[in-house]
């Protein structure tokens, strides 16, 4: 499959609300950088959309990146690049079932569940990705929800080492903002959910929520400890077979990433070679739960996460 990657030469980038990207272009003479978008078949008969930007000649691995809950691919594209300009020999960003370009047929919405992104997207995203590249390390980094994946995946023996960004349990009351967050997620949210069928744009991200996704959300964050209290969710069982170097980025003006919430959830990785890192706004201006992938960042808070996911380089060391 290397062969067929080598033959592509075109950017395909597409416009990102408040992001700028890389203007679409048929050559980049600096750097032989190429971009697929594929579709991978998942489980339950879904197709999951995908893109990846590689450059043959480099050395290093393979990286997937797991978004955050609500957010779409492309919102990492250009941190995608910054890492393959850094060395990564591929990049994989892709959508979630129900979720932006892997939408699906709405019909069929009303038996999603939120657990079916880790436990069906996660792994056949990695299998597939491995499949392309089979001689090359893999490693990851999820952002939010994409950090719980990997636990509850089951396929972390895959990865080399995994970093996460403002990864944390949902629990509302742990929250900075927690009767915002119980308002928009329990009143709002689940009535848009039973009513429409579906949560719109205005409560997430950038795209919307399928509801009965949702609505496994707004449960989770009523419970103490998150999801780990599902009866429906034995999966979680998973996390102590997590054994690989793990990096965990807090920020520091994150609401929903606070240190209580971080280190509840993130203790759950208890056989992890697990380091916290916390990250300061800075002269590049705010961060909060999804800036951190913001272009402004790249000077002074990319090397954080690059350096450890391409080379395992841990912060603060030589």
């Amino acid at each position: 499959m290397e062969h067929i990657l080598k033959a592509l030469c075109t950017y395909n980038y597409v416009h990102v609300k408040g992001i700028d990207l890389p203007p679409k272009t048929s050559q980049i003479p600096e750097m032989k950088i190429r971009k697929d978008d594929i579709r991978i078949s998942a489980p339950k008969d879904w197709d999951l959309a995908a893109s990846i930007l590689s450059n043959m000649a480099n050395n290093g691995p393979i990286v997937m990146i797991s978004a955050a809950a609500g957010v779409p691919h492309y919102f990492y594209a250009n941190f995608a690049r910054y890492l393959v300009e850094h060395g990564a020999h591929a990049v994989i960003t892709y959508d979630y079932r129900g979720m932006g370009q892997s939408g699906g047929n709405k019909k069929r919405w009303a038996d999603l569940r939120m657990k079916d992104w880790a436990l069906l997207d996660f792994v056949a995203v990695a299998n597939h990705f491995r499949h392309i590249f089979p001689k090359k390390e893999l490693v990851g980094l999820g952002h939010s929800y994409g950090g719980q994946a990997l636990g509850l995946s089951g396929i972390s023996d895959q990865f080399s080492r995994y970093a996460t960004v403002a990864t944390m349990s949902g629990y509302w009351r742990d929250l900075d903002t927690p009767y915002s967050v119980w308002f928009k997620t329990q009143i709002i949210g689940r009535t848009l959910a039973r009513v429409l069928g579906y949560a719109p744009k205005a409560l997430s991200v950038g795209e919307a929520f399928p509801g009965p996704v949702l609505i496994d959300w707004a449960n989770w964050i009523r419970q103490p400890d998150y999801f780990f209290s599902d009866p429906d969710l034995p999966e979680t069982k998973r996390y102590e077979d997590v054994q690989l170097p793990l990096l965990s980025v807090g920020l520091h003006d994150d609401p929903w990433g606070n240190e209580t919430a971080i280190d509840k959830f993130m203790s759950r990785y208890t056989n992890a070679e697990l380091r916290q890192h916390w990250i300061a706004p800075s002269s590049s201006g705010a961060i909060g739960h999804l800036g951190y992938f913001s272009r402004k960042h790249e000077v002074d808070h990319w090397p954080t996460v690059a350096d450890f996911v391409l080379s395992g380089k841990w912060p603060g060391t030589a």
